[in-house]
């Protein structure tokens, strides 16, 4: 179902072509840890829809979520039932539990994706809803402009691992995965897929080294 949904999603809504921008972490991390002002301006704007951010202000709130003391990529007890919800088409308790959660992650994906089908479900403004699809493409669009998933040294960086789920099948329309497998040396997930359209390639490369590394600290 989380499938079909993703891929229905794209289907309408413009996409932004694929450019490859370096991603300096250390600056990232710099500003969310040490210009934390700054930090909560920007991701302030973020929230607001601001028309203005661009690809880097948007890499600056997502990555930088990682270094905040709250980061939990591996999901909590909020998460989880937010999930549980959704499965039973508890639209309401999902909305609600969706909105705690991006209190403190304005980037989950899964948060703001459950938004925008609850608030849909529960007849919101088409303002709000636009709004948490504005997010949440945001956050896809840059992904893909600082990887294209096709090499180790190119691949999508993601901050959780629940990420992959919508570049795969969102925004690369992959029907099948046929394997996956983790890069110990470089800590890249490799997914073996049937070639799509829009990414006529074996394998799809994600970066779990943010993710990864939090986890043995």
């Amino acid at each position: 179902m989380k499938k079909l949904l993703i891929s229905t999603l794209f289907c309408i809504m413009a996409t932004l072509s694929y450019s490859q921008t370096l991603l300096d972490m250390e600056t990232i991390k710099e500003i969310a840890t040490t210009e934390k002002e700054y930090y909560k301006d920007i991701v302030g704007l973020f929230n607001n829809d601001d028309p203005y951010l661009d690809v880097n202000d948007v890499a600056i709130v997502y990555y930088g979520q990682a270094f905040q003391p709250y980061y939990m990529p591996a999901g909590n007890k909020d998460e989880a039932a937010m999930k549980e919800y959704s499965e039973k088409n508890d639209y309401s308790a999902a909305y609600n539990t969706a909105k705690k959660i991006i209190k403190t992650n304005p980037v989950s994906l899964n948060a703001l994706f459950t938004l925008l089908i609850s608030a849909k479900e529960l007849g919101m403004s088409e303002e709000e809803c636009r709004s948490y699809a504005s997010r949440y493409m945001r956050i896809l669009n840059m992904i893909m402009e600082y990887g294209n998933g096709k090499s180790r040294e190119t691949a999508f960086k993601v901050i959780t691992p629940d990420d992959q789920d919508y570049i795969l099948y969102g925004k690369l329309n992959i029907e099948k995965v046929i394997s996956n497998e983790l890069d110990t040396e470089t800590l890249c997930n490799i997914f073996l897929v049937e070639p799509s359209a829009e990414f006529q390639q074996r394998r799809v490369y994600f970066d779990l080294s943010i993710f990864l590394n939090s986890e043995v600290k």
